[in-house]
């Protein structure tokens, strides 16, 4: 069975809703960035949230995780195929949910968080939000009012997409997130395997 390190609101959110979407059996194990468990660190020492256990198999990046659990455990409607039209809008924001967006987070939450107070509003932080926001209007004009990202359906690219709105509750701008994309988040939010996932602690 998956055994997926999970902390509420963190990146782990996308593979348990992937894995409640697909009817995957999976544990969770705690995982905190400031008291990591030896469990923890040893599965990644990085000490980045989410981990994964299969088998002997261990990963750190969530997106990869949802790609590896379709692969072994689909077939899946969650993933388009190179051969199904919107297959290139699929991998573009299935990527794009963690590169383009996300990955923004990191250094914008650990300023918010970690930094100094004569720190804390600086160019690089400001840099980070702009980015931020300047790609979800982007993400917002492709999506053009469509409830899905690729393929007219749901698929993971909305999961990957999808998790920004909580990780910018930690940066501080979710109210800042452009209205056209909140829409279509608290859309997907309607889902019961995410309503599932979300309630994991």
């Amino acid at each position: 069975m998956l055994k997926i390190y999970h902390a509420q609101g963190a990146r782990s959110l996308r593979v348990l809703w992937l894995c409640e979407e697909m009817g995957v059996p999976y544990e969770t194990a705690e995982a905190s960035f400031f008291k990591p468990t030896d469990e923890f660190k040893a599965v990644n020492p990085l000490r980045t949230v989410p981990a994964m256990a299969d088998g002997d198999v261990q990963m750190i990046e969530s997106v990869a995780m949802m790609i590896y659990i379709m692969s072994k455990y689909g077939p899946t409607d969650l993933e388009v195929k190179p051969s199904e039209a919107g297959y290139s809008d699929y991998l573009q924001y299935l990527m794009f949910g963690e590169a383009g967006l996300a990955a923004y987070g990191n250094a914008l939450v650990a300023t918010r968080f970690m930094a100094p107070d004569e720190q804390k509003q600086n160019f690089t932080a400001t840099y980070l939000k702009n980015a931020i926001l300047k790609r979800l209007e982007f993400f917002g004009e492709r999506l053009g009012g469509r409830p899905y990202a690729a393929a007219d359906r749901f698929t993971a690219a909305d999961i990957s997409i999808a998790y920004i709105a909580n990780g910018a509750k930690y940066a501080g701008i979710e109210n800042e997130i452009p209205a056209p994309v909140m829409r279509y988040i608290e859309n997907l939010w309607q889902r019961p395997a995410y309503q599932r996932a979300a309630a994991v602690k």
